[in-house]
């Protein structure tokens, strides 16, 4: 099976992204036997400045865009939006690697925006079928007014035209199906390797953990460190693993709201839960998400979990009351008080050991298996006809 990815990622920076990518696309070259080629589209060419990452040189990719830089980009988005017309973003890039995508069996698009232009591009072909794979950009691109004022359309006729949809959560899985009810659909959530070290001791005092990058917009963290201020009278302290473009910003927060003693800074680790021996729970006060994998990883190792109920998959991985529990996403009152209830002891949680057992059906190789069966099941409804 010949399979194109389309992304508007450029693959110089390694976060949740592309770490499953890297672990679902080189299993079907191991594993499947797969022939693998990445476009690499972002929204403008600024953005390609940085090299691509190790991980990702092993594999066929190229990386372009039509836009030279952010000015660029806005002043087409606008003008296409004032004249009522399709975005159709990055069709000339498209074009150029014609060769790649009419040779595909499949074509997988992680980004929304894209849809719509790959299926105009492909409109004279029959071949291949273009799949949709969201892991975040959805929720992200309609939250905010001033976006969904410019991508809502495109987003929308893009879902409806695509072929069909792996989908990373229950709720991606809703969202499609109002849009576009006959939809053909597959849960698959994201793959997480096996784990099979020593379970993290729960911490006798109260010890809380934040995972992932240190940007303000989608992981909300101000809104954590607001939130732990309230509680400055309790026993408690915080653990930040990562690093971002609102570090500075977030430290300044944290003195401002006189917590920063209560801080440590362990800046990014490869292996994030490596060095952690003990912890009550890990935080997530995220605004939307695609798939939480840093959820799965935590309660892979036994620990605890506090998550938004935000946009994407949480809901699908916390088990309140045995492997974490969720507040309201933007309810500072309902978080503190989640947090206050565990500190005092009167919210608890399932053993260690049965928290790790939740995750079992997120294994990676159970979900890796899922997606090639979905996509393998595709090309044979097209040979016979069936789409």
């Amino acid at each position: 099976m010949k399979i194109v990815l389309i992304s508007n990622n450029t693959f110089s920076e390694y976060g949740g992204y592309e770490k499953v990518i890297y672990m679902v696309l080189n299993t079907f070259i191991e594993s499947y036997n797969c022939d693998i080629k990445i476009l690499s589209l972002p929204h403008y060419r600024a953005l390609l400045n940085k090299p691509i990452l190790k991980e990702f040189k092993t594999f066929k990719i190229d990386r372009a865009s039509d836009f030279k830089n952010r000015i660029h980009y806005l002043f087409y988005i606008s003008c296409k939006k004032f004249l009522q017309r399709k975005l159709n973003l990055n069709i000339l890039s498209l074009k150029n690697l014609s060769c790649e995508l009419i040779k595909a069996d499949i074509i997988l698009a992680t980004d929304p925006l894209l849809l719509v232009s790959v299926k105009t591009f492909l409109k004279n072909y029959f071949e291949p079928k273009v799949v949709y794979w969201d892991h975040g950009s959805l929720f992200g691109y309609l939250r905010q007014n001033l976006q969904r004022l410019f991508y809502h359309n495109e987003i929308i006729e893009g879902i409806k035209l695509a072929d069909a949809h792996l989908c990373i959560s229950s709720e991606i899985e809703e969202f499609i199906k109002r849009i576009s009810p006959k939809a053909l659909t597959r849960i698959v959530y994201n793959p997480v390797p096996l784990y099979t070290g020593k379970l993290v001791d729960r911490s006798s005092f109260p010890t809380f953990l934040y995972v992932g990058r240190l940007d303000d917009n989608p992981k909300n963290i101000s809104f954590m460190l607001k939130g732990l201020a309230k509680l400055k009278n309790k026993n408690w302290k915080l653990k930040i693993i990562g690093t971002g473009p609102d570090e500075n910003k977030l430290k300044n927060l944290a003195k401002k709201l006189k917590i920063l003693d209560r801080i440590e800074w362990l800046g990014f680790k490869k292996d994030s839960f490596g060095e952690i021996t003990e912890a009550t729970a890990l935080l997530l006060t995220s605004r939307w998400e695609g798939f939480p994998m840093v959820l799965v990883e935590a309660n892979q190792r036994g620990i605890p979990v506090i998550s938004s109920d935000c946009k994407g998959g949480s809901k699908d991985i916390v088990i309140p009351g045995v492997n974490g529990y969720l507040y309201k996403e933007g309810d500072m009152n309902e978080f503190v008080k989640v947090v206050n209830g565990v500190i005092e002891g009167n919210l608890k949680f399932d053993s260690p050991e049965n928290i790790a057992k939740t995750t079992e059906r997120f294994r990676e190789d159970i979900v890796i298996k899922n997606i090639y069966e979905f996509l393998k099941s595709l090309c044979k409804r097209r040979i016979h006809g069936t789409f």
